[in-house]
């Protein structure tokens, strides 16, 4: 194992790209600090580490969006000045990064297209666009049209459409920032990328995801408060201890450990519930101090499900929390009779980007007219900073300046910061590293301890088998099956996410 921050010597091959000696602050936060890198050509690397470990600003500094303070980036051996993406572009590195970078209201085909047109001249015509860019929508392995409009799209399909631009642009080396937290099943994904590196691609993975890392990386570089903490080889990646010790320094106690809570009456109550485009209504109860959750593969309504029940659009049925009815298209409603909840996408749905940490807390606080109570959102602001290990360097910093768990942290901080009856979780631990996670579950046992009610929507087995009650599966928006969480198992609820189940 190498716990030192220069670079190894190159494993057998050619060295693509190394990264010496890198150093990046802002302000008073050293996020990186003599970080060093090495990647050969047709080489996948794992890089892993806590939410603010310094993963993704090393992955922007390697592709020119972040200029570092101190340290140089070689690209086969020659030291190269990167001072914009178009610069990394054009040295062969592209990035997908964890912000979303597709324009709505454009088409697959357009966004994908995007990369290329700054160094293409003359008009382009659209119909040439969507035959240029098939190929590589069918190697990610999305079937959408490439004329359909981005906004349409599916959480997934726009994660794998932000893949296919990158690709787009024939790079030497990709780096994908956790580029696999929206997708169910990222094997297809993973298959292309080792067919890629078969071809001598060189891949960065970044990733909180050990099975996704022992999966596909030859190898894995571990950061930890901005420092490399250890390297490991491939016959190195079979102990989960090894790699949790060099993420977070510290060994944990059961991931999943839960302190049982008393199981009341109900709480939340789902009644002949329809959703858009399905058949049969959905009804459901929760129980103070439940966890209830809500499985199914892409599109199955997990997020709508959970949107109705916070005061969204819904085409008939009735929601209540504790007596109350919650009509539909009235999220202040919601809000108001107990409800609260952490949005699926944290950029579009669950943050003001232009805010600051103390802002995005009190969100949930502001009412139309009322005066704002400054030092009552500054309470809000650092009580979450504390409870939730948010790592920033003052609750008035924007909240772009965040890792993505760390926002995804602020968003999760808001939702508890009003003391909700019944909290709605969608992918809560998306892009999550194995520490906050840890933290998260903690916070969901206090909830229920405390008599109220969780629903968990989410992707995550292990998450449904470790910390659920009981499960409820949905099959194109019906719901199909509810399974004991005791007697669950991994293959009863992939049964009934894959097929449905006749006799409900």
């Amino acid at each position: 194992m190498n716990s030192t921050n220069v670079p190894p010597p190159s494993p057998t091959g050619q060295a693509l790209l190394e990264a010496v000696q890198i150093s990046k602050a802002y302000g008073a936060v050293r996020a990186l600090e003599g970080v060093s890198l090495t990647i050969r050509r047709g080489e996948i690397v794992a890089l892993a580490g806590e939410n603010g470990s310094g993963k993704s600003t090393l992955a922007k500094v390697i592709v020119g969006a972040l200029s570092a303070d101190a340290g140089e980036v070689r690209i086969d051996g020659a030291p190269v000045r990167l001072e914009s993406p178009r610069d990394g572009l054009r040295h062969g590195v592209a990035l997908v990064s964890q912000e979303p970078t597709l324009v709505p209201d454009m088409s697959v085909a357009e966004n994908i297209s995007l990369a290329k047109v700054g160094r293409t001249y003359g008009l382009v015509g659209r119909r040439q666009l969507e035959t240029d860019v098939q190929p590589l929508l069918t190697m990610v392995g999305v079937s959408c049209s490439p004329s359909t409009v981005v906004a349409s799209l599916s959480a997934v399909d726009r994660e794998l459409v932000e893949i296919a631009k990158a690709l787009a642009t024939t790079p030497d080396l990709l780096i994908l920032d956790e580029a696999t937290t929206r997708m169910i099943d990222p094997e297809r994904l993973f298959c292309v990328l080792e067919k890629l590196a078969a071809d001598g691609l060189a891949v960065l993975f970044v990733t909180h995801k050990l099975r996704e890392i022992r999966r596909l990386a030859e190898r894995v570089v571990v950061l930890r408060d901005g420092r490399v903490s250890g390297e490991l080889g491939r016959d190195e990646l079979t102990t989960d201890s090894v790699i949790t010790e060099l993420m977070v320094g510290r060994e944990l106690d059961d991931l999943f450990q839960r302190v049982p809570s008393v199981v009341g009456e109900p709480v939340l109550s789902v009644e002949e519930l329809v959703l858009r485009e399905s058949a049969r209504p959905i009804s459901f109860q929760v129980r103070a101090g439940e966890v209830v959750g809500i499985a199914g593969l892409g599109g199955a309504g997990r997020s709508s499900l959970l949107a109705s029940i916070a005061g969204s659009w819904r085409e008939g049925g009735e929601i209540s929390v504790n007596g109350t009815s919650i009509p539909a298209n009235r999220p202040h409603a919601a809000v108001q009779a107990g409800v609260s909840m952490v949005p699926e996408d944290r950029h579009a749905q669950g943050l003001v980007l232009s805010g600051s940490i103390c802002l995005n807390v009190s969100l949930s606080s502001h009412r139309v007219l009322h005066r704002t109570r400054a030092a009552e959102e500054r309470r809000r602001a650092a009580d979450a900073v504390r409870n939730m290990r948010i790592k920033c360097s003052s609750i008035h910093a924007p909240v772009t300046s965040l890792s993505g768990g760390n926002q995804q942290k602020v968003v999760i901080g808001r939702a508890l910061a009003s003391d909700p009856m019944v909290l709605l979780l969608d992918e809560p631990t998306r892009g999550v590293d194995i520490g906050a996670k840890q933290e998260i579950y903690h916070l969901i046992s206090e909830v229920t301890q405390a008599s109220k009610a969780v629903v968990l929507a989410t992707s995550d087995m292990l998450e449904l088998l470790g910390l659920c009650d009981r499960i409820l599966v949905l099959f194109e928006k019906e719901l199909v099956g509810e399974i004991s969480g005791e007697s669950a198992t991994e293959q009863e609820i992939v049964m009934y996410s894959t097929r449905g189940a006749l006799d409900v």
